[in-house]
């Protein structure tokens, strides 16, 4: 089972490794960014905390549907490549 995901400008296709989110230029800049946690590579600038929670929150549920598509004998079942693109805003 593989995700990767592809950044905001479409530059790069990331291999999941774990995400996390930058607001320290919340204050000074108006924004924060997330990151591939190991690479630390910039996956996408969004204006809000809230909106770059939403994404994870996406990010999340593909990774419980990739999850669900293992059987009783700890096999996995179905495609074992999904991108997602990280939205424009």
């Amino acid at each position: 089972m593989n995700l990767n995901i592809r950044t905001k400008d479409k530059l790069a296709l990331i291999p999941y490794d774990g995400l996390y989110i930058d607001d320290t230029d919340m204050v000074d800049k108006g924004y924060v960014t997330v990151y591939s946690k190991d690479s630390e590579f910039e996956l996408g600038i969004y204006k809000t905390k809230e909106r770059a929670l939403e994404i994870l929150d996406e990010i999340q549920n593909i990774l419980k549907h990739i999850s669900l598509q293992i059987n009783n004998n700890n096999q996995f079942v179905g495609t074992t490549t999904y991108v997602y693109e990280m939205p424009k805003d």
